[in-house]
């Protein structure tokens, strides 16, 4: 029988990044049904590592040191964007709202957000990420 930190590792190591990968791109557009299927996931492991001492999901993840898969997605997409911010990929996100009006405000290092006319471009990587770091 393995030992509780061997599980964890287990499910961090092989589990949680099949879950996460590529995560900055499907992230935006996933629907209600999808996350909370792959919020299950994670519950469903939450109850194998900890057997009979499993209450509920939000003690799990307090007892395992664990965050939910969203909020690790949306910690996952910020990083991304700030990382994109400060690479040769500049370009894809749009400008900053100081460099489109040249004054001085205090929203002049948010990044000018672009016009969504459809549910389905709102949803798509680039707006979603634009909105990151703009919070």
């Amino acid at each position: 029988m393995l030992s509780r930190n061997d599980l964890i590792t287990i499910y961090k190591c092989y589990i949680r990044p099949i879950l996460e990968y590529a995560a900055p791109a499907w992230t935006s557009g996933l629907t209600k049904l999808q996350t909370e299927k792959l919020e299950q996931i994670q519950k469903r492991a939450c109850r194998i590592i900890l057997g009979n001492d499993y209450t509920g999901y939000s003690h799990a993840l307090q007892q395992l040191g664990l965050k939910t898969l969203a909020q690790r997605r949306e910690d996952l997409c910020l990083n991304f964007a700030r990382s994109l911010m400060e690479s040769n990929f500049r370009d894809w996100l749009p400008s900053t709202r100081g460099d489109i009006s040249g004054r001085n405000t205090r929203n002049k290092q948010k990044l000018n957000t672009p016009l969504c006319r459809t549910n389905r471009l709102k949803n798509s990587p680039i707006p979603y990420l634009v909105s990151l770091p703009n919070k």
